[in-house]
């Protein structure tokens, strides 16, 4: 059998348990559970011998009293990773609205994500007045020590190679909420590249103090822009900077374009160099209510694992076939990529029963 999941909803039945269910439990709030539970609950349910005793295993999701398709349900739903982010974070402090403008370029250029530092204390028009020198950003200044609180902290920076951090010059350099900002978090893996705004003073001096506040994995020199920039010239310093730009998958699906993030696996890397040489289309058969899957024009190298897929995820199964999902399901598979879309729209673009899909790489 290939997989349990396609005899779930017969076997379901046969035991009188199928139809709607009333969900009460959160399955964030109940115990970790693994792959291994999933399997286990699934083969109960589909009256295969399970490994192990199940007795007391607390897979009662649902608070029914008994284990049925809406446990497995909410235990898949427990155990599926969020969607991953572009690796690229556009980091900002903006007190004025000109630095804000620079970062939204970058944004809108980069597709990256975004976070805006605000101080916890917010900062007055009388805070930054530049000819006081008692005012509350001048005594900042002078005082490397001193370090704002940020108001709403971001929780991580997990996930992101590359960091645009982005603030006004404050009498020469930065203001000491991105020191606040840079002592929180572990940038010794990340690239960070620093882009500034300012009337007339350059952005070295800042870069100078980043270098030495904490360690860095690789500091890409910045840039300082005046008030009045355009998107053009952020674009052009964007253009020139030395990144390294990941190859995305391009799935294109009755006639829409479908970007997704190549897994870091041997097969998605020969899948790459193959469709970088010759763009492909594939013929997706509908399976099993949960995915299209379709054969390749060639066999790629399996790493098979034990995967709980979700929407979106595109897998590499039996070394030769290619399968797009649209809802979970449990078995061993080679990671290619992820498609960072809803369900819903997932769904409704791949439409039902088979579906040719064109295949390429950018």
């Amino acid at each position: 059998m290939k997989r349990f999941t396609s005899v779930l909803v017969s076997a379901l039945m046969l035991f009188g348990i199928s139809g709607a269910f009333t969900v009460q439990a959160d399955p964030a709030d109940a115990p970790a559970f693994t792959a291994d539970d999933v399997r286990n609950l699934q083969d109960y349910l589909t009256t295969v011998p399970a490994d192990l005793s199940l007795k007391d295993k607390p897979y009662d999701f649902s608070g029914d009293k008994c284990w049925n398709a809406a446990d497995l349900t909410l235990m898949k739903r427990g155990l599926l990773p969020e969607a991953p982010q572009n690796n690229t974070i556009v980091v900002y402090f903006s007190r004025t609205g000109n630095t804000e403008k620079i970062a939204e370029y970058l944004i809108e250029l980069t597709g990256a994500g975004s976070y805006e530092i605000e101080a916890a204390v917010p900062y007055s028009d009388a805070d930054i007045a530049y000819g006081n020198s008692s005012c509350r950003a001048n005594q900042e200044q002078n005082d490397k020590t001193v370090r704002p609180e940020i108001a709403e902290p971001i929780a991580s920076l997990d996930g992101y190679d590359t960091v645009f951090l982005g603030y006004p010059i404050w009498w020469g350099e930065e203001p000491r909420i991105i020191d606040t900002f840079l002592e929180s978090y572990d940038f010794s893996e990340k690239t960070v590249i620093p882009f500034c705004t300012s009337a007339s003073s350059g952005i070295s001096v800042s870069e100078k103090n980043i270098a030495e506040l904490v360690p860095i994995g690789n500091q890409l020199t910045g840039r300082r822009f005046a008030a009045s920039a355009s998107k053009d010239s952020v674009k052009s310093w964007y253009d020139s900077l030395p990144l390294e730009t990941e190859q995305k998958l391009i799935l294109t699906v009755n006639g829409q374009e479908l970007t997704a993030e190549l897994a870091d696996s041997t097969a998605a890397k020969e899948l790459a160099e193959k469709l970088k040489a010759e763009p492909i289309s594939v013929m997706l058969n509908e399976y099993g209510g949960f995915e299209k899957v379709g054969k390749l024009p060639w066999s790629l190298t399996k790493s098979d694992e034990s995967i709980v897929t979700g929407a979106g995820d595109i897998m590499l199964y039996q070394g030769n076939q290619m399968t797009v999902f649209y809802d979970s399901n449990t078995w061993s598979y080679t990671r290619l990529g992820h498609i960072n879309i809803t369900q819903e729209a997932l769904k409704n673009i791949l439409g039902d029963g088979n579906v040719t899909v064109e295949m390429s790489v950018k």
